[in-house]
């Protein structure tokens, strides 16, 4: 049998539990677990793994009990189902790879501050913040002819705002990188 013949019989065993429920909110359930389950077919076969339907397939558990969760979760209010191996296992993926690319943007922007305060000092002249263009726009940066210092913005302000913006954006990036990695 193929996989998609797997899903298709696993998603009508799913419908014909669902028929509680009203045929709109039986759709979206529907639509809301095929979503997943293609989801973690193509997390696989990016992964280089084999494609096994019928292994994420047992990884929602049977289609009856996974209706009856949903069921329970529109009709009274039950928690939503949230142990299915192969959605925690997409969401883990996916949780990783935001984690560290925040992890490198954050800090990276962190670190050009820094290092953007430090050079301030050394070349005062080639960096800083200029106001460019009659001021409709501005300039933030190093150069290596100088701008006219009468349109220098911050002047040596630059050193201290520029630190305390790196150490504004560690400490957003960590307190995002501990929620991402709570939801891991």
């Amino acid at each position: 049998m193929e996989q998609h013949d797997v899903i298709h019989q696993y998603l009508k065993q799913l419908e014909r539990y669902l028929a509680r429920l009203d045929k709109t909110e039986a759709q979206e359930v529907l639509k809301e677990i095929e979503s997943h389950i293609f989801d973690a077919l193509e997390q696989q076969q990016h992964s280089g793994q084999v494609v096994d339907a019928k292994a994420i397939l047992q990884g929602f558990g049977e289609p009856r009990q996974l209706a009856l969760a949903y069921v329970a979760h529109i009709t009274n209010g039950a928690p939503l189902p949230a142990g299915f191996k192969a959605i925690q296992k997409v969401k883990q993926g996916v949780t990783a790879t935001l984690y560290y690319a925040m992890a490198a943007f954050g800090f990276s922007i962190a670190f050009a501050l820094f290092f953007a305060a430090g050079a301030k000092v050394i070349m005062p002249d080639s960096v800083g913040t200029w106001s460019a263009g009659d001021g409709y726009s501005l300039a933030i940066g190093f150069f290596a002819a100088p701008y006219p210092a009468d349109q220098e913005l911050l002047g040596v302000w630059f050193i201290p705002i520029a630190t305390f913006s790196a150490l504004l954006v560690i400490t957003l990036t960590r307190k995002v990188l501990r929620v991402l990695k709570d939801n891991m």
